[in-house]
């Protein structure tokens, strides 16, 4: 099967893209999905799920450092068991790719794997703060990649843009650039060059050993779950006070909750708040919250505020080491 790692920053914009390719892809082509959340509570294959793909979830952590076994086992039952000719892969935000490159290329994994193609996704807006704060992180991102897509292009003018690509250009001479909004391909803006990087073939250092890769800083992550019904103007006004990193140093917070007798999916990602009525029914509504120097017990107190109807309510705390 053909392996496809959607790999990117916390809130640049994957689980989108991956949407969209998920709505575009062939009907012929039998496709799975492989989520890894940062944290025992998922949300993201929630959202890909009914897009006519298998979605499978990897909870509990990173898995490029604490997922390893996992990770390998899980690839292997999917072949197994779904037989896709596509395995579309979305780490987590946090993920080091050639940490990932290298649990990929074990030899345990030989006969389920033809190919891999790595995919960049960079949130325009957030690109020269997240890679003055992370240089060495992004830049092993961007080289790794045979396609980047400039994401949010939508929040920036062309020249910005512009700017931004020749920057990436300097780092990775051979990828497909593709300039999107919402994770869509805007006209004609990809940018293929002269001698494009090849997709990376099982064989390829196929034994050898990851590289040390720059880390990221130490996450911490605080999820809830709740059966309840949910005050949306609160929910707003948690949010907002998530942006003001008001408990704690938020990198990336969403949800989706009951509230209003509607379901509502809440993302805080580039200092922005994005809420979107959705067209379809969760089990329970639940709350994602990344960062550093997180105010657990406020924000389960704050969490609980929102509440109208009283839920059962589930929390975790994940670590990243």
């Amino acid at each position: 099967m053909h392996v496809d790692v959607i790999n990117g920053l916390l809130g640049a914009g994957k689980t989108t893209f991956l949407l969209n390719l998920l709505e575009d892809k062939s009907k012929d082509e039998k496709i799975a999905v492989l989520v890894n959340e940062f944290g025992e509570i998922g949300l993201d294959g929630d959202l890909l799920s009914g897009q006519g793909a298998d979605v499978v979830e990897l909870p509990n952590g990173c898995i490029c450092c604490t997922l390893n076994a996992d990770l390998r086992n899980q690839i292997r039952l999917i072949a197994e068991t779904y037989q896709p000719d596509r395995l579309y892969i979305e780490p987590t935000g946090v993920a080091t790719i050639k940490n990932l490159m290298g649990i990929l290329r074990s030899l345990s994994l030989e006969k389920y794997i033809d190919e891999i193609k790595i995919f960049v996704v960079i949130d325009v807006s957030m690109f020269w703060e997240i890679y003055g704060q992370n240089r060495g992180f992004v830049e092993t991102q961007i080289e790794m990649a045979q396609v980047i897509i400039i994401n949010k292009c939508d929040k920036v003018d062309y020249d910005e843009i512009k700017k931004i690509k020749d920057n990436i250009r300097k780092i990775n001479k051979s990828a497909d650039i593709m300039l999107t909004a919402f994770g869509r391909v805007l006209g004609n803006e990809i940018d293929t060059p002269k001698e494009p990087l090849p997709t990376v073939s099982f064989a390829s250092n196929c034994g050898s050993r990851p590289q040390p890769e720059t880390a990221l800083k130490k996450f911490e992550q605080f999820s809830t779950t709740s059966k309840g019904t949910f005050d949306l103007r609160k929910l707003r006004q948690l949010f907002n006070q998530l942006k003001m990193n008001q408990l704690g140093n938020i990198d990336r917070a969403k949800g989706v909750f009951f509230a209003g007798g509607k379901w509502v999916r809440l993302d805080l990602a580039s200092h922005e708040i994005n809420e979107i009525v959705m067209d379809r029914s969760f089990g329970t509504s639940k709350i994602i919250v990344i960062g550093t120097k997180l105010q657990k017990e406020a924000l389960k107190k704050e969490f609980r505020k929102c509440l109208m109807q009283r839920g059962n309510i589930h929390e975790q705390d994940w670590n990243c080491p």
